[in-house]
């Protein structure tokens, strides 16, 4: 994505982002997205069904597994899952599901054990899931073969210092489903950094509803008059949609890096304390956030990225996890510059989440008919797109569908456009 070809593609892009007069000759009308996307239950089901547990979700660092025996319990809504590292050094995924009757192996959210017992009945796990002790074995009837009873693993893999699940074993390795982005991020140099904090909020809305939000700028004036728009131009934002339901934003910016830490609260000086995050010429220079489908938005700044998640845990409510990463600063408490960089992302967020609830309501009014989404906020509809995909198109009820529209604005792993016309579409 740094190459001169791609950045000076991207800034000319940019300019005529900020030029245009409408929207692109070519590019489509976007059907308005049907409000059952998130009211129905029948919709949500899909989604529990074809979706979440199909794709590669965000579980934990590296740094939270930091000895054999550590374990880490997941709150990935309806999968009972813990990672653990074995005695080999690797980081494992396993139900947390005795083979025995079903019940908990892990009930902390994180510790460290030599190894495994249920407390119901005493069956005992190695650290790599196998079986290996099991109270009164001579009830059971011969054979009785302990090697076939080891705890069910889940697909396990990492994408630098981060761990990501997958449910089917079936589904293509992490880094090829991911493609253009694991490229891309190569620049940052990720296994320098480490989680600074980690934070979440509940809302009263449906996912969608929640991440749509984090999608576009077209909201910076009116949510963000004094936080974030200052130093955004949205009217020139490129959307990049890339393949597998993954994209990215790149937005100019009004004022210098310094001015913007300012005027956020944490350019006293202490912001110095905190390892700069390597990066490229675009993302030191615009502000550059993507999307890893299916629920992770993660901008980078000039010391820290963050992932925000957003978790279904009903139809309509919501779990948003922020979890802040920087460069490691060694041995130590974190440096003092996180402190106001914290309590700004605080306010953007109290800023963001205000009036996603009465959004949820207005969802469920029948005078609410459906979203109509401009040019500048494609990425959502992008989103939609990818996701009944994953459930299947043809098994998403015609009134509930995001028709596809998009295939010929996806940017190809050589960083050119499917479609000549994308050039001009940005």
């Amino acid at each position: 994505m740094d190459d001169a070809l791609s950045v000076a593609n991207l800034k000319a892009r940019m300019a005529r982002e900020q030029e245009r007069q409408g929207p692109p000759e070519d590019f489509p009308a976007l059907p308005a997205l049907p409000p059952g996307r998130y009211t129905s239950q029948a919709f949500f089901d899909l989604e529990k069904e074809h979706l979440w547990g199909k794709v590669w979700l965000y579980a934990a660092h590296q740094s939270q597994l930091p000895e054999v025996g550590s374990y880490v319990l997941l709150d990935i809504p309806d999968a009972p899952i813990f990672l653990m590292r074995g005695r080999d050094g690797t980081v494992r995924a396993f139900y947390n599901v005795c083979s025995h009757r079903g019940a908990p192996l892990v009930r902390e959210a994180t510790g460290t054990q030599a190894s495994l017992r249920c407390t119901y009945h005493q069956w005992t796990y190695d650290t790599d899931g196998s079986l290996i002790a099991v109270m009164d074995e001579r009830d059971f009837p011969e054979p009785f073969d302990k090697s076939c009873l080891g705890l069910q693993a889940v697909r396990c893999e990492m994408w630098g210092p981060w761990i990501f699940v997958n449910e089917d074993r079936d589904a293509e390795p992490l880094l090829d489903w991911l493609g253009m982005m694991a490229s891309e991020f190569e620049q940052f140099e990720i296994d320098q950094l480490r989680p600074a904090q980690i934070k979440s909020y509940e809302l009263e809305c449906n996912w969608k509803l929640t991440m749509d939000a984090f999608l576009e700028v077209y909201h910076i004036k009116g949510i963000h008059p004094k936080t974030v728009g200052p130093s955004l131009d949205h009217r020139g934002a490129v959307m990049g949609l890339l393949p597998n339901g993954h994209t990215r934003m790149t937005c100019p910016t009004r004022i210098t890096s310094a001015d913007r830490a300012e005027r956020r609260g944490y350019g006293d000086g202490q912001s110095r304390t905190m390892p700069a995050i390597a990066m490229g010429e675009i993302a030191r220079d615009y502000h550059v956030s993507h999307n890893i489908f299916p629920n992770i938005i993660t901008p980078v700044g000039e010391t820290a990225r963050q992932f925000l998640m957003f978790w279904p845990l009903s139809l309509t409510r919501t779990r948003v996890d922020v979890v802040h990463f920087g460069r490691d600063w060694g041995e130590g408490e974190r440096p003092a510059g996180w402190d106001g960089l914290l309590a700004f992302w605080d306010v953007v967020m109290d800023e963001d989440l205000q009036f996603l609830e009465w959004q949820q309501r207005a969802v469920l009014s029948p005078g609410f008919k459906g979203y109509r989404l401009s040019y500048m906020e494609r990425r959502i509809y992008y989103a939609h797109e990818s996701i009944d995909r994953m459930i299947g198109v043809s098994n998403v009820p015609p009134e509930l569908r995001a028709e596809p529209m998009l295939d010929a604005y996806l940017e190809l792993p050589d960083h050119h456009c499917a479609d000549p016309a994308q050039a001009s579409a940005g």
